[in-house]
């Protein structure tokens, strides 16, 4: 209940502080369709499933429904947290993995969110991962950091950031994806005031951020409508940081269940972003937005490789 009032709030607050606010600029897809010919790497982004019934199960499986029959090739899905409700059962792991593996997706990868850390040990039992890793594919970097505790916000240990900023010092050649599941608080999303929306001891990655090149930074947590301003925010004193926010796979408070869709092109310095609407089956083309990404990408005929 606390979190549906909390989402009726921002939502509230977006629509008169956020409205007629541009962020970013955006581009029309359709008009751009030979940036994603040929040679193309196609990334599913989605979070913040965390069905509270069995009823609510029917979300997901319909947004895997979705992509299956309307979106001819996704090399990629990533999950920035909250996969399922606090406190789930292996009966809840085994639909969820079960649901997904429907998807014709060819490679998965997912931190947890402060849900999914309140289940306990459980989610590394289904996912035995480390709560930071990173996964390489040509000259992309993608660096995944969990939550490491139960609060509202996102506790990422000092452990963690210094590992972070040394992948992010040491790879300045790559083109570099932070996935966690809170933003940053200087990130400029909605909700960065509320220190439960955000990254706790945000200023340690600002800090970084200031200096280094990081091109884009996924989360979820926040459960807003995505064509709402203030889903998307780059940040010219964060080194030009693109902020997204890519939740929800949930259609609390009737909104419609979204993700988002990133295309790259072998050669391209563009990423192209897309705003899934799963309820209605479609791309909603007024959010496409095409994101600089500060070098070309490079096309790999291996797969993706966790480092």
């Amino acid at each position: 209940m606390e979190n549906v009032l909390f989402r009726k709030y921002l939502i509230f607050l977006s629509t008169f502080i956020f409205s007629g606010c541009v962020a970013v600029q955006n581009g029309i897809f359709p008009e751009a369709r030979d940036h994603i010919s040929e040679k193309q790497f196609v990334i599913w982004m989605l979070s913040d499933i965390q069905p509270r019934t069995t009823l609510e199960r029917n979300v997901f499986e319909a947004a895997v429904a979705d992509i299956n029959k309307n979106i001819p090739h996704i090399d990629m899905g990533i999950m920035p947290g909250d996969l399922l409700k606090s406190r789930s059962n292996d009966a809840d792991f085994t639909w969820f993995k079960e649901t997904r593996a429907r998807a014709k997706v060819t490679d998965w990868y997912q931190i947890a969110g402060n849900h999914d850390v309140r289940s306990g040990p459980i989610f590394y039992k289904y996912f035995p991962q480390p709560q930071y890793y990173a996964v390489g594919y040509g000259n992309l970097l993608l660096l995944f950091l969990s939550d490491q505790s139960t609060a509202s916000r996102t506790d990422i240990s000092d452990e963690t950031f210094l590992w972070w900023k040394d992948m992010v010092e040491n790879n300045r050649e790559k083109i570099i994806i932070t996935v966690t599941h809170a933003q940053l608080k200087g990130s400029g999303l909605t909700g960065s005031f509320l220190s439960s929306r955000v990254i706790h001891n945000s200023k340690r990655f600002e800090k970084v951020l200031q200096k280094e090149k990081v091109a884009l930074w996924v989360s979820g947590h926040s459960h807003l409508p995505q064509r709402l301003s203030g889903t998307v925010s780059v940040q010219k004193n964060l080194g030009g940081t693109y902020f997204v926010n890519v939740a929800s796979i949930s259609d609390e408070l009737f909104l419609d269940s979204e993700s988002r869709f990133f295309y790259f092109k072998d050669g391209s310095d563009v990423l192209w972003m897309r705003s899934r609407n799963h309820s209605k089956r479609l791309f909603n083309t007024s959010l496409d937005i095409p994101i600089p990404l500060g070098r070309s990408f490079t096309w790999s005929s291996g797969s993706p490789e966790v480092l």
